[in-house]
């Protein structure tokens, strides 16, 4: 929830919170984005956070913006080019494949990516507990095999064959299209 601020009306407020929303709903789809332009998770990232704090700081001077979405996937691509400009890993001018990357089309492929998560979440609810506990360790929490032993009281090989298992049943899962 956004606090008010001493002066501010409920309804500014409530805009403020719907603004926020919106631009936390969009980061999947502009983190996509920059992932392929950038080519670099990293660097599209920080695009994609600086666009989000840009943006909230602009959110007042913002009125005149008919399409939110479209503007802060715009706002990314531009300081993805400009990123790639000042990095000289494109040559000046030659932006004819950012140019025909439509907003849609990523937002189509981010939608994508969120049905595949939920799927995964479903298949690996499914799964036994302890298989379900070691894959979120290993591929979640990206703990170490030492950690996951200590944590799930198991020997070297247990950890091992229980991930081999839980991984052999997702893709089983997948498989069956379950």
């Amino acid at each position: 929830m956004v606090l008010r601020h001493k002066g501010e009306s409920a309804l500014e407020s409530m805009k403020q919170e719907n603004f926020l929303n919106t631009l936390m709903s969009l980061q999947p789809a502009m983190q996509l984005a920059a992932e392929k332009l950038l080519h670099n998770e990293s660097d599209a990232e920080d695009m994609v956070q600086e666009t989000v704090i840009e943006l909230w700081e602009k959110r007042n001077k913002l009125d005149h913006v008919l399409n939110l979405n479209a503007y802060a996937m715009q706002t990314v691509k531009n300081r993805c080019i400009s990123l790639l400009r000042k990095s000289r890993n494109i040559a000046t001018g030659n932006f004819e494949l950012l140019d025909n990357m439509s907003d849609d089309a990523i937002l189509a492929e981010a939608a994508l990516i969120e049905e595949r998560a939920a799927k995964l979440d479903r298949m690996m609810e499914q799964l036994p507990e302890v298989q379900r506990e070691a894959v979120e360790m290993k591929y979640m929490k990206a703990m170490t095999h030492d950690e996951m032993q200590r944590q799930l009281g198991m020997s070297s090989t247990n950890v091992y064959t229980t991930l081999s298992r839980a991984i052999s049943n997702l893709k089983t899962m997948m498989s069956h299209g379950r």
